[in-house]
């Protein structure tokens, strides 16, 4: 097919160059995202802004190519002539978002620029084509969530916890799943992105397995969040990359922690409305702290028609601005998660704003809240345990106030944009520059 055009034509010039002298060589790197938005609608986002931006301080050429959906809102709604970074915006109207021409349209866009080397990165089903249209570069491809390991959806979470199974290990397994799950919502019309681009790359064929694992032998390096999503994907090809997400540390500033009688403010910011993030099991641990005090409120970023308590509201979503302010207003912050979270952005902007955070031992949360230190970590799916940690908390508002200066110190130490891009990119970039098999 078209799109394949050009797989081993460029990749040799590009091994000639050595690895060691990353923060002066002019290296030019493509980002091709599927979805970037910017004001961001989510935490990848978030990433590829930061990571972009960076990179153009320490010396790279950098340009982002990314899909724009004309008639929807959740695929590329950015302004190119906004953004501090060149960015061309490849427009797909729902009745042109195909494979083939998807992956012939960013094949014409990169080639016309001629990186030394290609990010892929968010997006879905899409990805393979792109990486296989883009395979004559040396490419990086970036993992947010679970979106090559779960095609139900980008959890890898069913009937209430983390599933077992991974798309690239157990294909008919996933297939089926997936296939009962979205069937449903696509006969009825669904039309969010994970269902265009199911459709799209026709990943519900048996024969979409062997477009990835193709894919992932011309991918180079992997970046990835944790261990679990190393481990899921470096057996297919890439070297994979554990590169934390950082925060803003300017924007989400620390602030003083409240004082005074009011109730007690436990925040639950992120996509809380979502069963994967752990609000019911918030709800019942707030239950049972309520029946002993009452001298707290929990605030949960969720659809403000959800059922209120004397000691639960929502509070609807919340741009950048007043997030931050619900951040100030805060003296804890609370991450239920049942899933295994790649990452945990709102654990780093709580730290950033000097809140302790307590959070499920789960995924990247166990890896940023340092236990005791700059929060408490309770074990995923216990009540009791997180009712427990939230308690102490409530209960010496010296220590929390003592966490919450240890996590902004933290946060401005290990996990500030600047310091993780130096730190951690010199490595997949050197690897992209390097000679050898993909």
């Amino acid at each position: 097919m078209h799109f394949f055009h050009g797989l081993g034509g460029r990749c040799g010039q590009y091994g000639k160059r050595s690895a060691g002298n990353w923060r002066i060589m002019n290296m030019r790197i493509a980002f091709v995202d599927l979805m970037f938005s910017w004001p961001p609608l989510g935490g990848a986002d978030v990433d590829l802004f930061h990571v972009v931006r960076e990179l153009r301080r320490l010396g790279r050429e950098t340009h982002v190519f990314v899909a724009h959906d004309p008639g929807g809102w959740d695929r590329g709604m950015v302004s190119p002539d906004t953004m501090p970074f060149p960015v061309t915006r490849l427009d797909f109207p729902r009745s042109a978002l195909d494979a083939p021409r998807c992956a012939a349209a960013f094949r014409d866009a990169v080639d016309g620029w001629r990186p030394d080397a290609v990010f892929v990165c968010d997006g879905f089903f899409l990805k393979p084509y792109i990486i296989l249209a883009l395979a004559h570069y040396p490419i990086a491809l970036r993992y947010y969530a679970y979106e090559m390991a779960c095609h139900r959806d980008i959890l890898r979470f069913k009937d209430g916890a983390p599933c077992p199974n991974a798309y690239l290990e157990t294909p008919e397994v996933c297939r089926r799943c997936a296939l009962q799950s979205l069937g449903p919502r696509i006969r009825r019309g669904a039309a969010d992105a994970w269902a265009r681009e199911y459709l799209a790359a026709r990943a519900y064929a048996p024969a979409y397995h062997a477009t990835i694992l193709a894919a992932l032998q011309r991918v180079r390096a992997a970046v990835v969040s944790n261990e679990t999503m190393k481990d899921l994907v470096a057996p297919y090809g890439p070297e994979a990359f554990i590169i934390p997400g950082g925060v803003d540390v300017a924007a989400f500033s620390a602030m003083p922690m409240p004082t005074g009688d009011a109730p007690r403010v436990i925040l639950m910011p992120g996509r809380a409305e979502d069963p994967a993030k752990g609000a019911a099991l918030l709800r019942e641990a707030g239950a049972m702290l309520w029946e002993r005090r009452q001298d707290f409120q929990i605030l949960a970023t969720m659809p403000e028609d959800t059922p209120k308590t004397p000691w639960f509201r929502p509070v609807g979503w919340k741009p950048r601005e007043a997030l931050i302010a619900l951040y100030g207003a805060a003296s804890i912050c609370v991450i239920p998660s049942l899933w295994e979270e790649p990452f945990g952005l709102v654990a780093l902007e709580a730290m950033a704003c000097g809140r302790p955070v307590c959070a499920a031992r789960t995924g990247g949360l166990a890896d940023i809240v340092v236990d005791g230190e700059t929060g408490l970590l309770f074990d995923r799916g216990d009540t009791a345990d997180l009712a427990r940690c939230l308690e102490r908390l409530l209960e010496d508002p010296a220590l929390a106030a003592q966490m919450g200066a240890v996590g902004r110190r933290r946060a401005e130490t290990e996990y500030a944009w600047d310091r993780v891009v130096a730190r951690y990119y010199p490595p997949v970039l050197a690897r992209l520059q390097s000679g050898g098999e993909h």
